[in-house]
Protein backbone atom coordinates (compact mmCIF):
# COMPACT_ATOMS: atom_id res chain seq x y z
CA UNK A 1 0.00 0.00 0.00
CA UNK A 2 2.98 2.66 0.44
CA UNK A 3 4.30 1.93 -2.74
CA UNK A 4 0.94 3.11 -3.88
CA UNK A 5 0.54 6.21 -1.78
CA UNK A 6 4.44 7.23 -3.27
CA UNK A 7 2.60 7.00 -6.93
CA UNK A 8 -0.57 8.87 -5.78
CA UNK A 9 1.98 11.47 -4.04
CA UNK A 10 3.75 11.71 -7.09
CA UNK A 11 0.96 12.10 -9.44
CA UNK A 12 -0.35 14.95 -7.54
CA UNK A 13 3.00 16.73 -7.78
CA UNK A 14 3.24 15.99 -11.42
CA UNK A 15 -0.37 17.46 -11.23
CA UNK A 16 0.54 20.87 -9.76
CA UNK A 17 3.56 21.41 -11.49
CA UNK A 18 2.05 20.86 -15.13
CA UNK A 19 -0.36 22.88 -13.92
CA UNK A 20 2.08 25.59 -13.26
CA UNK A 21 3.43 24.99 -16.46
CA UNK A 22 0.19 25.90 -17.89
CA UNK A 23 -0.82 28.89 -16.45
CA UNK A 24 2.52 30.00 -17.41
CA UNK A 25 2.48 28.77 -21.01
CA UNK A 26 -0.99 30.71 -20.77
CA UNK A 27 0.31 34.33 -19.35
CA UNK A 28 2.72 34.19 -21.71
CA UNK A 29 0.46 33.51 -24.61
CA UNK A 30 -1.10 36.82 -23.58
CA UNK A 31 1.93 38.61 -23.21
CA UNK A 32 3.25 37.43 -27.05
CA UNK A 33 -0.10 38.19 -28.33
CA UNK A 34 -0.36 41.62 -26.97
CA UNK A 35 2.63 42.58 -27.81
CA UNK A 36 1.88 41.17 -31.78
CA UNK A 37 -1.38 43.05 -32.04
CA UNK A 38 -0.41 46.16 -29.91
CA UNK A 39 3.46 46.49 -30.38
CA UNK A 40 3.83 49.67 -32.02
CA UNK A 41 1.33 51.72 -29.62
CA UNK A 42 3.40 49.80 -26.67
CA UNK A 43 6.51 50.81 -27.92
CA UNK A 44 5.68 54.17 -27.74
CA UNK A 45 4.28 54.42 -24.19
CA UNK A 46 5.95 54.45 -21.09
CA UNK A 47 7.19 51.24 -19.32
CA UNK A 48 4.47 52.96 -16.56
CA UNK A 49 1.42 53.32 -18.89
CA UNK A 50 2.80 49.80 -20.97
CA UNK A 51 2.20 48.14 -17.63
CA UNK A 52 -1.05 49.71 -16.43
CA UNK A 53 -2.93 49.07 -20.40
CA UNK A 54 -1.89 45.46 -20.17
CA UNK A 55 -2.53 44.64 -16.67
CA UNK A 56 -5.91 46.11 -17.17
CA UNK A 57 -6.40 43.74 -20.43
CA UNK A 58 -5.26 40.99 -18.13
CA UNK A 59 -8.06 41.65 -15.78
CA UNK A 60 -10.56 42.19 -18.65
CA UNK A 61 -9.77 38.47 -19.61
CA UNK A 62 -8.80 36.87 -16.46
CA UNK A 63 -10.55 38.00 -13.57
CA UNK A 64 -11.78 35.11 -11.90
CA UNK A 65 -15.39 36.30 -11.18
CA UNK A 66 -15.95 39.09 -14.34
CA UNK A 67 -12.97 37.56 -16.93
CA UNK A 68 -13.80 36.69 -20.22
CA UNK A 69 -11.69 33.53 -19.99
CA UNK A 70 -11.40 33.67 -16.07
CA UNK A 71 -8.28 31.95 -14.11
CA UNK A 72 -7.11 33.36 -11.04
CA UNK A 73 -3.43 31.76 -11.38
CA UNK A 74 -2.60 33.49 -14.75
CA UNK A 75 -3.91 36.88 -13.26
CA UNK A 76 -1.85 36.28 -10.03
CA UNK A 77 1.84 35.46 -12.74
CA UNK A 78 0.45 38.58 -15.10
CA UNK A 79 0.06 41.07 -11.78
CA UNK A 80 3.30 39.87 -10.56
CA UNK A 81 5.01 40.45 -13.73
CA UNK A 82 3.55 44.09 -14.47
CA UNK A 83 3.62 45.33 -11.25
CA UNK A 84 5.09 48.90 -11.21
CA UNK A 85 8.63 47.47 -9.22
CA UNK A 86 9.39 45.88 -12.87
CA UNK A 87 11.11 47.55 -15.29
CA UNK A 88 9.34 45.82 -18.33
CA UNK A 89 6.74 43.87 -19.24
CA UNK A 90 8.66 41.56 -20.72
CA UNK A 91 8.07 37.21 -21.38
CA UNK A 92 7.98 35.24 -18.53
CA UNK A 93 10.75 32.88 -18.74
CA UNK A 94 10.22 28.73 -18.16
CA UNK A 95 11.34 27.77 -15.23
CA UNK A 96 15.49 26.29 -15.53
CA UNK A 97 14.85 22.50 -15.09
CA UNK A 98 17.53 21.03 -12.21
Amino acid sequence: MSAHADLNGALDALQRKLQSLNDLVRANQFMVEAMASQGDALKQMSSEHTRNMLRHQARTRFHPETGTAPDAAVLAILEEVLAPQQESAEIIPFPVRA
